[in-house]
């Protein structure tokens, strides 16, 4: 391959070391190849004090380095997939999954707390996820969730200057910035790390990585086809479809997870809740990436009356908005 690829990232610090990762992954197969990263200024970066949900979801991202990929000026573009919307542009696909890192989220703060329920009563969290802080508040709904944004450095330094007891972060882009990472790690500034896997449901793709592609390079497909990983691409399709059945997005309180399995093949849990944790639903499918496993767990809860919770008509006030539509059994 003797021509020049442009990658398209953002500029966060996460952002350029994941895509330096992608780039080092395909140069092991292709060692002459030339790679040149493009920084792009995104939406989401540009406007740190509005709230996701208020300036379009996590798709202000992506929706200025898929503009350029559209019009050429570069050839592919990384991405974090949870920031990618369910629905592509025409003309765009995902060319490749690389392998996933850990699609768990953790607490971070200044205390060694063994987990969630070691937290003072009333603890200061901050986060600005709504599937955090709903299932958050179900377990303890005592907790004062604190909106924050900003790259992780930032939030990390918010524990400070919010005066939060803790701060929840996705375990891969720590594993990505602090590889050597562990309790108290000078590089964390002495804060501490426990993982919430037990704890809450991830986002739907998170831990993923996804490279954006036109769908009509096939130079550029082929050169992405060599770092794609089976398993992780079954596993983040089917959460992709649950999102998509569900006409829900990251904006919205809905967790996700599936992985593969020697002897079930798929294994999928689903979540959706209100904001507050009042209400939450769970569901749990097995299958192979062919019995769209996704989709099934999707209009199982469906069935159980989950839409008013994922509704955007009644997102202004979504709690009210369900209590006569959600069966009594599950306030």
């Amino acid at each position: 391959m003797g021509r020049e690829f442009r990658i398209g990232t953002r500029k966060s610090r996460l952002a350029l070391r994941q895509t330096e990762l992608i780039c080092n992954a395909l140069r092991e197969w292709f060692p002459n190849v030339t790679i040149t990263p493009r920084p792009i200024v995104t939406q989401g970066d540009r406007d740190l004090h509005s709230s996701l949900q208020t300036i379009g979801g996590k798709g202000v991202f992506v929706k200025e380095i898929e503009r350029e990929l559209l019009d050429g000026t570069i050839d592919f573009a990384a991405h974090s997939l949870k920031d990618v919307q369910p629905v592509l542009p025409d003309g765009l696909v995902l060319g490749c999954f690389p392998k996933r890192d850990s699609p768990f989220d953790c607490l971070i703060s200044p205390r060694p707390y063994a987990d969630l329920d070691d937290l003072p009563q009333g603890a200061r969290i901050g986060t600005n996820s709504l599937r955090r802080q709903a299932q958050l508040l179900h377990r303890r709904p005592d907790l004062e969730i604190v909106p924050i944004r900003g790259n992780i450095d930032s939030r990390l330094r918010k524990i400070e200057t919010e005066r939060l007891d803790g701060v929840i972060l996705a375990e891969a882009g720590l594993n990505r910035l602090y590889p050597e990472t562990g309790d108290g790690h000078p590089e964390l500034g002495g804060l501490y790390r426990v993982s919430l896997r037990d704890v809450l449901l991830p986002a739907a793709g998170q831990g993923a990585m996804v490279v954006e592609c036109r769908a009509d390079d096939v130079e550029t497909l082929s050169l992405l086809a060599s770092i794609d990983d089976p398993s992780t691409r079954d596993a983040v399709l089917t959460e992709r479809e649950f999102m998509t059945a569900l006409g829900g997005s990251c904006t919205f309180p809905i967790g996700a997870f599936a992985q593969t399995d020697d002897e079930d093949g798929l294994v999928f849990h689903g979540l959706v809740a209100s904001p507050d944790g009042t209400h939450l639903f769970t569901c749990n499918e097995t299958g192979t990436i062919d019995d769209h496993v996704g989709a099934s767990a999707a209009s199982a809860l469906i069935d159980q009356g989950v839409l008013p919770l994922i509704d955007p008509v009644n997102s202004a006030n979504p709690v009210n908005s369900v209590n006569s539509a959600v069966p009594a059994a599950s306030r």
